[in-house]
């Protein structure tokens, strides 16, 4: 659906010949045509470095390392400064993108009595990132029409996949490029044993980034009857299957049983016939992708019963009793933000005698007993903030949900906020919200997601006015 322009005929009494003509309706993808249809080269820059943020290792303080991702945003945030001289910055949609500030604000506050200053200015500095990363897509894609709109979130979603397939297939310089990974560990063979990516990190989180792309690429291809973006939604599913990712795949399904109330209630253009019979056909296409990875690849072969055990689920779950315990210790304020508590010497012990037990077994599972994280971004709030601000944080993330079902005159309006609450499923089962990179990506994406809707509701506008 593009946005066109419309041909309005001025009637009235008295209205001469003059006033017959046709009248042009200009939608927000013509004002500025060049605008509109120039080459977007910089926004793809920074897509594909999105995509495969390599990492260059620095001495400046407070920063270990700098991606092409972080220059590329820097350049970007002069930009979006050096047109505050002749427009003021294009927010997107002013509700929504408060409610992005909200964490950003909360960290910024946690300055005042964090543990440890200096990783919660990395902390805030990620999301200084996060946001111009937002405001330089939605930009970027102003004015343009939802069809090249989703051009661009199909390219980003082929982006992510390939090098996951090339650390697949074994290609120099695509290996994992984790830092301090032995090639002997069990976490090292993990990321041959399912499509992961070699900068982004293990299946989980190639598998976030994608879940946002994925529902997107299926409703807009099935309403515009685009076969390059059905098959894009097809194997950005499929990729997602290979991941092996339970959390992933768990929060699409969630997501739907709390979205179908919803759905039901509200009549949408653009779902009709068929619908059902292609969500049958992407899962099936993703299953035989799963399979095809089994059949071909040895090391998926060899560890995939690892995956069907609840060893991980153990884990993750004195992980959170432990973070009820770091609560319990500072309910109000927390540790500050990014700061990973210090443990009492105690459970120290318990936790180094543990770290020595599963490196003797070598497990490949991904065993997170290290004191990383919760792996709950909500509870992961809570410990850096105390709990009022934990939970004002994570009202703000729920209220992007809020915001889009609010629009319901919207086409997209109803598949992005399937697309964010499925995020906010995984932010239950991961800290994926926490990662450096992961992080700014999610903004990327709501920038994506905002510039969509925006280009949805233009073209709506314009069809009203062509048809009054």
């Amino acid at each position: 659906m593009t946005a066109s322009q419309g041909n309005v005929a001025v009637a009235g009494p008295g209205a001469g010949p003059a006033f017959r003509r046709p009248l042009r309706i200009a939608s927000a993808a013509e004002h500025g045509s060049t605008k509109a249809t120039s080459p977007r080269i910089f926004l793809m820059l920074v897509l594909i470095a999105a995509a495969m943020p390599y990492r260059i290792p620095t001495s400046i303080p407070l920063i270990h390392s700098i991606s092409i991702l972080d220059l590329l945003l820097i350049v970007a945030a002069v930009t979006l400064f050096l047109d505050l001289a002749s427009r003021p910055i294009d927010l997107g949609y002013l509700p929504l993108f408060a409610l992005l500030c909200v964490p950003f604000f909360v960290a910024a506050a946690s300055l005042v009595w964090s543990e440890d200053r200096a990783e919660t200015l990395r902390a805030v500095l990620v999301y200084v990132e996060g946001l111009i990363a937002y405001l330089f897509v939605v930009r970027e894609l102003s004015g343009m029409s939802t069809d090249r709109i989703m051009s661009f979130v199909k390219r980003y979603a082929y982006l992510l996949i390939i090098p996951g397939v090339l650390l697949l297939l074994h290609v120099p310089g695509f290996e994992p490029q984790q830092v301090g990974l032995s090639q002997s560990s069990g976490d090292y063979i993990s990321y041959y044993t399912r499509l992961s990516h070699p900068i982004l990190g293990r299946s989980n989180n190639l598998a976030t980034v994608l879940a946002m792309l994925a529902p997107l690429l299926f409703f807009w291809g099935h309403h515009r009857r685009d076969r390059r973006l059905i098959v894009a939604a097809f194997i950005t599913l499929a990729a997602i299957a290979m991941t092996q990712s339970r959390g992933a795949l768990l929060a699409l399904l969630l997501a739907g049983i709390l979205y179908a109330p919803v759905a039901a209630s509200r009549r949408r253009a653009g779902g009709g016939s068929g619908l059902w019979s292609r969500i049958l056909a992407a899962v099936t296409f993703a299953l035989i992708g799963f399979a095809v990875l089994y059949t071909v690849n040895p090391a998926t072969q060899e560890y995939f019963a690892a995956r069907l055990t609840l060893t991980n689920v153990e884990e993750r779950s004195k992980l959170a009793s432990e973070a009820l315990g770091e609560i319990g210790r500072r309910p109000m304020l927390g540790y500050g933000g990014g700061v990973k508590p210090a443990q009492p010497e105690q459970e120290q012990n318990e936790l180094n005698a543990l770290i020595a037990t599963v490196a003797a077994r070598k497990h490949v599972e991904e065993t997170n007993v290290a004191k990383e994280d919760v792996h709950n971004a909500f509870l992961e709030q809570v410990v850096y903030y105390g709990i009022p601000l934990g939970i004002v944080v994570g009202l703000s993330l729920c209220g992007l949900v809020a915001f889009a079902l609010a629009r319901r005159s919207n086409l997209l309006a109803g598949v992005i906020a399937y697309t964010l609450i499925v995020q906010l499923v995984l932010f239950v089962f991961e800290s994926s919200f926490e990662g450096t990179v992961l992080r700014v990506l999610f903004y990327l994406g709501v920038g994506l997601v905002v510039a969509a809707m925006r280009s949805a509701e233009a073209s709506a506008v314009t069809s009203r006015l062509a048809d009054s």
